[in-house]
C-alpha cells in the first residue's frame, strides 16, 4: 500500500514536471516584436537639441534601451517569458518618454518632459532598479546625474 502511493506521488510529481516542460517550450513559439526603427537611437533629439557627446553617451548606455524606438537587445531577450517582461517595459517607458519623439513636441509639453526628466533624475528613480540588476553599467553616478540635470534644464524655459 506504502509502495504504490509513493509510485502514484512520482507520477504525479513527474507528470507536473513534464507539463510544465511543455508549457515552457511552446511558450517559447509566441514572441513580441521587437523595438527597432531604421533611425538610430536618440538621432533626432541629438540632431534637434544639440546634445553634447558626453550626456549622449550616458543616455545610450542609461536610457535609449527603454526610452527610444530602438533597444539593445541582450541574450536573454530570447527566452519566454523574460521578452515579454522586457517587451511590457520597453512599452510603458516609451508611453512616459520616448527621445526619439521628443523633437515633435511642442514647446510646454517639452519644458515638462524635460523638467520630469530631471526630478526623476535627482530622485534616483531612473534608471529602474530592474534594469540595473543586469546592467551595471547604465547606473549613473554623481557626475553623471549632474551633467544630465544641468543639460536638461538648460533647455527649459525657466
Amino acid at each position: 500500500m506504502e509502495g504504490t502511493r509513493k509510485k502514484n506521488a512520482i507520477s504525479k510529481s513527474k507528470l507536473i514536471l513534464m507539463v510544465l516542460l511543455a508549457v515552457l517550450i511552446l511558450i517559447q513559439l509566441v514572441r513580441p516584436q521587437k523595438n527597432t526603427a531604421a533611425i538610430p537611437a536618440g538621432k533626432a533629439f541629438v540632431d534637434t537639441f544639440k546634445v553634447s557627446e558626453q550626456v549622449n553617451a550616458i543616455l545610450a548606455v542609461s536610457c535609449y534601451d527603454c526610452h527610444s524606438n530602438n533597444t539593445d537587445y541582450p541574450w536573454y531577450s530570447e527566452i519566454q517569458p523574460m521578452a515579454w517582461f522586457m517587451d511590457k517595459h520597453i512599452k510603458d517607458g516609451k508611453e512616459k518618454l520616448n527621445f526619439d519623439e521628443l523633437p515633435s513636441y511642442g514647446s510646454r509639453r517639452l519644458n515638462s518632459k524635460f523638467t520630469q526628466i530631471t526630478k526623476q533624475i535627482e530622485q534616483d528613480k531612473m534608471p529602474l532598479t530592474s534594469y540595473l540588476w543586469m546592467h551595471e553599467g547604465a547606473r549613473l553616478s554623481m557626475e553623471d546625474k549632474k551633467l544630465l540635470v544641468d543639460y536638461f534644464n538648460s533647455l527649459t524655459d525657466n
